[in-house]
């Protein structure tokens, strides 16, 4: 049986009922819905059952909700018998690759979510009152180096997030990222979208953050990973308790090397590892699909079907 190399989708994969067909399906999902809830005091499976995709655009309940949703998919998996050779996630992903590989307990990773979330939405709060109305858009058509060196000379928009070599995502002052729209036209930009997102997160207009989610997170217990991990804030090798940590910390205030991380995952996979996206969605998959095959993972029906497949 294939060892899997799992990639975990952040902010943007969630969809109202997500995870619940793994919930019926799993009494050992249903488990993780319950440490879930016990810990950050929300009720997800109702949250997910009946909130709407307004309620779930909410960053506290996002990312609650995306993590359990990848956690679900990875704890189905593993219970019918499936190994795992890698990890990776995209920005809110990485904790769930963290958890998935044994750096942190699920206890721990549904604090660290829910400390995570509330700063981000504190400093995203914090930021628009200094800087006005704030947020993030993706430039289709260009690399992250055009993209970062075009912009590098301000301090009011950033290169955030570098999806894929020809997609990258800006974030800062909505002013700002109207400015340089033509700019990046002109440099071969096809299309500028912008994104739902209430905040110029993996920018350095987070900084603010940093020490506070530092502080918060000082005491919460890491491992050394059981299973390789690549970051995606340096896309090389996590390999100790010590530096996931660190990494962690830093990602708040850092791009998404995603580019960077698919190289990676690239490098290690061989003909006996598949790599699927372990969370609801496509997100990951469609990112990547010029470059390397990812199976979508991520509802009972399609690891019902990878799992069947297996066997044969």
């Amino acid at each position: 049986m294939a060892a899997i190399i799992a990639l975990y989708p952040g902010q943007g994969s969630q969809e109202p009922k997500m995870a619940l067909d793994l919930y019926r399906a799993s009494s050992r999902v249903r488990e993780l819905f319950t440490l879930a809830g016990d810990i950050t005091h929300v009720n997800l499976r109702n949250l997910l059952e009946n909130g709407g995709t307004k309620e779930l655009q909410q960053t506290k309940n996002t990312q609650l909700a995306v993590t359990l949703a990848s956690r679900s998919a990875h704890v189905r998996l593993t219970e019918l018998g499936h190994a795992f050779a890698a990890h990776g996630g995209f920005s809110l992903g990485e904790l769930s690759a963290y958890a998935g590989s044994g750096i942190i307990s699920d206890e721990t990773l549904f604090e660290l979510v829910a400390i995570r979330a509330a700063l981000m939405e504190q400093e995203a709060q914090r930021i628009q009152a200094a800087h006005g109305e704030v947020g993030m858009a993706a430039v289709l058509g260009l690399p992250y180096d055009v993209v970062s060196g075009l912009i590098k000379d301000r301090n009011d928009v950033y290169a955030a997030n570098d999806n894929s070599p020809v997609q990258v995502v800006i974030a800062g002052a909505l002013k700002a990222i109207e400015e340089v729209q033509e700019l990046l036209k002109e440099h071969g930009a096809k299309r500028i979208v912008p994104l739902r997102v209430s905040g110029p997160f993996h920018t350095p207009l987070m900084e603010g953050a940093v020490p506070r989610f530092e502080a918060a997170i000082g005491s919460l217990p890491f491992h050394d990973p059981a299973e390789k991990v690549v970051s995606s804030v340096t896309g090389t090798f996590i390999t100790s308790a010590d530096r996931a940590k660190r990494t962690l910390v830093t990602q708040l205030s850092k791009p998404v090397r995603w580019t960077k991380a698919v190289d990676t995952i690239i490098t290690i996979q061989d003909s006996d590892s598949i790599v699927g996206e372990i969370g609801h969605g496509e997100v990951l998959a469609k990112l990547a699909r010029d470059r390397i095959c990812v199976l979508p993972l991520g509802s009972e029906e399609r690891i019902r079907e990878f799992h069947e497949g297996t066997r044969q």
